[in-house]
């Protein structure tokens, strides 16, 4: 499973169980929100492992961050493990807010990451070995 069916797999997952909750989920990664899910009163980031996430970073960007700052009692990370599974049986959900995520992010060092855009043109005009 690639990273992105990974993903996919997760967001899938935890629309399931905010609607069997009695929310009503909406996913908004295309919307430009620091977070994947919108459940009111929820603002849910999903963060997908193939594999166990015991002893894992948790990556979030600065605006994320921000969001859990700004409202610790709405905005939750989800993590979403062992999608990789045989029968999907194994997955597991560990929910982050609140306190426990306040101080996650406290003791935890800022990383700055560039993401440069691979413009088309550059694209066509990069060196290719193969």
């Amino acid at each position: 499973m690639g990273n992105k069916e990974t993903e996919q797999a997760a967001i899938t997952h935890v629309l399931a169980l905010e609607r069997a909750a009695g929310r009503e989920p909406r996913d908004v990664r295309t919307s430009g929100l620091p977070y994947d899910v919108d459940s009111p009163p929820r603002m849910i980031e999903v963060k997908a492992f193939s594999r166990s996430a015991r002893s894992e970073p948790l990556p979030l960007e600065h605006r994320q961050v921000l969001a859990a700052q700004a409202n610790p009692g709405r905005f939750y990370l989800y993590v979403v493990d062992n999608l990789a599974g045989p029968d999907g049986t194994e997955i597991g959900v560990r929910v982050l807010h609140g306190e426990i995520l306040r101080a996650m992010i406290e003791r935890s060092q800022p990383q700055m990451t560039y993401w440069p855009t691979f413009r088309a043109a550059e694209y066509d005009e990069a060196e290719r070995l193969c």
